[in-house]
């Protein structure tokens, strides 16, 4: 029964330090993003995701009109670079910080290819939109990096 209690007290301790440092990538991300409206719709987007009902489109949130998060979704001279360089940073502390001291972690590499169906015309995408495997869509190919439970899309 002790051994219960320290692995639940282990686990609770995990879970706090993965929840702060998640928080603490958000307003990392936030905090790239000069607009306050853009931030909010941001993290509005962000909670459709990260509920995982299976219902992140726009037009479920209960807090901002589809409309809004849409025109979120459109071009803007954020910095995408330094966003995807704080994302990553943060991952591979995050992956580091799990593996056992001493031991160099075991990388595996994933490459996946996924489909983003499409129908209808698209004339932004029509050198994109290709039919492969009778799927008519935008076919990408996604690396994971896979170390230990962790499973991060990469590229």
């Amino acid at each position: 029964m002790r051994e219960k209690g320290v692995i639940n007290h282990l686990l609770a301790r995990t879970m706090t330090n993965i929840l702060a440092r998640a928080q603490q990538l958000v307003y990392s991300l936030e905090s790239l993003i000069s607009s306050v409206y853009q931030r909010e719709n941001f993290t509005t987007m962000l909670g459709l995701f990260l509920e995982a009902k299976g219902y992140p489109l726009p037009e479920h949130s209960q807090t901002k009109s589809p409309s809004a998060i849409s025109r979120f979704l459109n071009l803007y001279d954020w910095p995408t670079r330094q966003i995807i360089r704080t994302t990553r940073k943060q991952i591979l502390q995050e992956i580091l910080s799990f593996c056992p001291k001493g031991r160099t972690p075991q990388l595996q590499v994933i490459l996946d290819l996924t489909t983003l169906e499409k129908c209808g015309k698209f004339k932004g995408f029509e050198d994109l939109i290709r039919v492969y495997n009778r799927k008519r869509g935008l076919h990408l190919v996604v690396m994971y990096l896979v170390v230990g439970q962790w499973r991060v899309p990469w590229t």
